[in-house]
């Protein structure tokens, strides 16, 4: 498309919308800034992107908790069929049930970063070998931690385990490179590897709850007979 259709399609003029992809020093509302997205077909995650490029919140980061409410976190424990954990707006496990501690093995590993879920990912090696699809499922990672890198620039935290990240994995630093963006997937099959019962399969739901929006909650769901049987004497020798 030509700039000239997507001024017109925003409804700005063609010369400062030349001005905006230049990157010269002129003011832009958010609701400006939408019809450009919306113009140039954005994903949600790459409209955070833009947004934050333009130093301009999105409609989402305002008024919201870091730190999800009781009733959530009951939620996560109460349920049994799976593996369920909250992940808070930094992607550190926040609450999880049983089945998760037996999967995942929070306490297994130490160090500032031991509960954050892409640290672990990328940088621990038994958690890395649970994943069967490692390759597939990294590029992902790198994606969703850049939209949360929007909501969450400057923030010392944030910003230290970015950095230790990038230092640290190789892998990580080229994923991250490559500046793609992603939110993450309602729902996907995903296979985990156990060493007690070999590679399960998993239907993963994700979605982020109502009032805590900058949270996800992540439940991995049996996908056949084995996998619920695999869970279900899980439950029954616990970690």
């Amino acid at each position: 498309m030509r700039r000239e259709e997507l001024a017109a399609l925003a409804g700005v003029g063609v010369t400062w919308y030349t001005w905006l992809e230049q990157g010269r020093d002129i003011r832009v509302s958010p609701d400006t800034l939408g019809r450009i997205a919306k113009a140039l077909r954005l994903t949600p995650s790459d409209t955070a992107y833009l947004f934050s490029l333009a130093d301009l919140p999105t409609s989402d980061e305002t008024g919201t908790s870091r730190v999800a409410n009781r009733t959530i976190r009951d939620t996560v424990n109460g349920f049994s069929a799976g593996p369920a954990i909250l992940l808070d707006p930094y992607w550190d496990v926040e609450a999880y049930n049983q089945p998760a501690a037996s999967v995942f093995e929070f306490d297994a590993y130490e160090g500032r970063f031991a509960r954050n879920h892409i640290w672990r990912f990328f940088m621990d090696p038994v958690r890395r070998s649970k994943y069967p699809d490692w390759e597939t499922l990294a590029p992902t990672w790198p994606a969703m931690l850049r939209v949360t890198h929007v909501k969450l620039m400057g923030d010392h935290y944030f910003e230290s385990l970015l950095d230790a990240l990038i230092t640290s994995s190789p892998e990580f630093r080229t994923l991250w490179e490559r500046h793609d963006t992603a939110e993450p997937a309602a729902t996907r099959g995903i296979r985990m590897r156990l060493p007690e019962y070999g590679i399960l399969k998993f239907d993963s739901v994700r979605f982020r709850p109502v009032d805590a929006p900058l949270h996800l909650l992540h439940v991995l769901n049996p996908a056949d007979d084995r996998t619920a049987e695999a869970m279900r004497a899980m439950s029954e020798s616990p970690r």
